[in-house]
């Protein structure tokens, strides 16, 4: 059984390591060895069952480990899972139970170390980038394309056709109607409904959308 190791011991490391041990693989091909985290004092005070056993930017990954990339704004996901995949390391998928409150269709690409929680529902032919993060209660529908380390909330719909940057972040309960493109590392404000594209880097708000940064 291989050792995994969450990078990120803050407060959506704590909440990746609740999920993971929901995972169906936890305890089977994989078990849970710590967090690694440059803050070696983070959890002082914390009592989650798991400690910081490591830095992730000077670990050297072995054959029998594989990690999970807790960081929350998708620039710091990249910055710390890139020296490990260097380095040659492998990331997993993590996976809350979903074929009983959420659907995966056929024909759906997943790229490295994805991270999708309970009740999302992907439709045929979505393609999700390395390092995309999902939460709970999310819909994308057919065709929909998430860049590599985007950030999709909670409760969002994405339409039929839809893309979503690199790097972007779209909060919880936002409405992207179908075809419409969010620019690499755009924002997307909660709640807001979106039918204009996106430009790279902008922030939108607002029902309808607009852009106010």
């Amino acid at each position: 059984m291989k050792k995994a190791y969450i990078i990120g011991a803050g407060g959506w490391g704590r909440e990746v390591l609740v999920q993971m041990r929901d995972d169906p693989d936890c305890g089977k091909t994989w078990e849970i060895a710590g967090f690694l985290d440059t803050r070696p004092h983070m959890l002082d005070g914390i009592d989650c069952g798991a400690h910081i056993v490591g830095n992730p930017l000077t670990h050297m990954p072995q054959d029998d480990e594989v990690f999970v990339c807790a960081i929350g704004l998708p620039r710091g996901r990249e910055q710390y899972a890139r020296p490990l995949l260097d380095k040659g390391a492998q990331f997993i998928h993590i996976r809350t139970p979903y074929n009983t409150d959420g659907y995966i269709s056929v024909r759906v690409h997943l790229g490295t170390g994805c991270f999708w929680a309970a009740r999302v529902q992907i439709s045929p032919d979505v393609h999700i980038g390395d390092f995309a993060n999902i939460h709970s209660a999310t819909i994308l529908s057919h065709d929909v394309r998430i860049g590599n380390y985007a950030q999709i909330g909670a409760m969002v719909f994405i339409g039929g056709g839809a893309q979503i940057g690199a790097h972007a972040i779209v909060y919880p309960h936002a409405t992207i109607t179908p075809g419409i493109k969010v620019g690499e590392g755009a924002t997307v404000g909660a709640g807001a409904v979106v039918i204009k594209d996106v430009p790279p880097g902008a922030t939108v708000f607002g029902n309808p959308a607009k852009v106010i940064f």
